[in-house]
């Protein structure tokens, strides 16, 4: 790296910098819009022939609203259901490119800057299960610590023996009150796990590239060994990414409008001219408060249009959905390089280990791996 580390939150604040990468942000695109793509068909597709297509439309249009937070209208329960599948799967993809990221970073601060996207792509396919097993042993263990108090308990629904077993299920729940208490402390720590796993989980596989004990290992030494700067360090970032992508929407914004603007002052509202399409492009992606700002537009919707206009609307809204992809890739690529700065530093903080320094057998792999390609 150019600069120097100083394995401290000073090294925090490089990750604006670095998630500012031509790279890191097309990863992180792509994953977005792979994720948007499939949603929207699960959510379209589960309303087809329910009755209520046509006023989710109007109501929602491609916005991806997780409608269980905001109940607006009636769903099938097939909705429902697929949205949810939707989300997890967005969730799953994100991962795995937020892995490829982390990766470019790590490899980065070793100073490999031409890490390429495409090997960082395999290692992340590679190595990304290990991620998903990861979260998912995690909500396994918060499950187990839910229902172990309750088993006990179930002594008491025993048929047939209920008299006698109605004074055991109760008295043995009791009796491990102790055992319980140290259960669910352990409890809240996996629920920390999750929470944090969910960032940092794709760096420690990009970082150190073991194997899912490991990795668990891993975030259960860097939560209980330094929680607080874990947090602090996590708040640092979330302010750089929160500053960088309202910075970077608000420059977004103005460069369209300003290159955008002469089309809509020319526009002639009684021929459906661009103001229109605009501003019915903005209503299908569930930007209508943007209306406001396009002179001349009919704010009630426009009912019908040619069918120009009407291709003209499309590659509207869709370069519209790509813009807003772009957007929200910067603060995931600032926190995707976020992460790998903050546990290469608490790594140090921890054992010592400087996880900058490529170990000679890594390389050896690495130079082997190459010779394969080639070969």
């Amino acid at each position: 790296m150019a600069n120097k580390f100083y394995f401290d939150f000073r090294d925090v604040f490089h990750a604006g910098r670095m998630g500012f990468k031509g790279k890191k942000i097309l990863m992180h695109f792509l994953g977005l819009m792979l994720g948007y793509v499939i949603y929207e068909l699960l959510v379209y597709l589960s309303l087809a022939g329910s009755g209520v297509g046509g006023e989710f439309w109007q109501r929602y249009g491609l916005c991806p609203v997780f409608f269980l937070l905001k109940p607006g209208m009636a769903f099938p329960s097939s909705t429902i259901i697929l949205t949810i599948i939707g989300a997890i799967v967005w969730l799953v993809i994100y991962l795995l490119f937020s892995t490829a990221v982390c990766k470019v970073a790590i490899e980065e601060l070793r100073g490999d800057a031409f890490f390429s996207m495409r090997e960082a792509l395999k290692f992340s396919a590679r190595n990304s299960k290990s991620v998903y097993i990861s979260i998912i042993g995690l909500i396994a263990i918060v499950l187990f610590c839910l229902l172990f108090p309750s088993l006990f308990g179930l002594i008491d629904l025993i048929p047939k023996i209920e008299q006698v077993a109605e004074h055991v299920g109760t008295p043995l729940t009791t009796f491990f009150t102790i055992p319980i208490y140290f259960l669910g402390l352990f409890m809240v720590l996996t629920i920390f796990a999750i929470m944090f796993g969910l960032c940092l989980l794709p760096a420690i596989i990009a970082v150190t590239g073991e194997d899912t004990f490991e990795s668990l290992y891993q975030l259960y030494s860097t939560i209980w060994n330094q929680p607080w700067r874990l947090v602090i360090y996590n708040k640092i970032l979330w302010f750089i990414a929160f500053l960088g992508v309202f910075i970077f929407a608000a420059i977004s914004f103005v460069g369209l409008y300003i290159a955008y603007l002469p089309s809509v002052l020319l526009a002639k509202q009684e021929s459906f001219y661009f103001a229109d399409v605009v501003a019915r492009a903005l209503k299908i992606v569930g930007a209508s408060y943007l209306m406001q700002f396009i002179p001349g537009a009919n704010l009630a919707g426009v009912s019908s249009m040619p069918w120009t206009l009407d291709l003209s609307t499309f590659f509207l809204f869709v370069s519209f959905i790509m813009i807003g992809a772009i957007v929200v890739a910067y603060p995931l690529a600032v926190n995707s390089c976020g992460q790998t700065l903050i546990y290469v530093i608490l790594r140090r903080k921890i054992d010592g280990e400087n996880m900058l320094e490529v170990a000679e057998e890594e390389a050896l792999e690495t130079n082997v791996e190459e010779k394969k390609l080639e070969g």
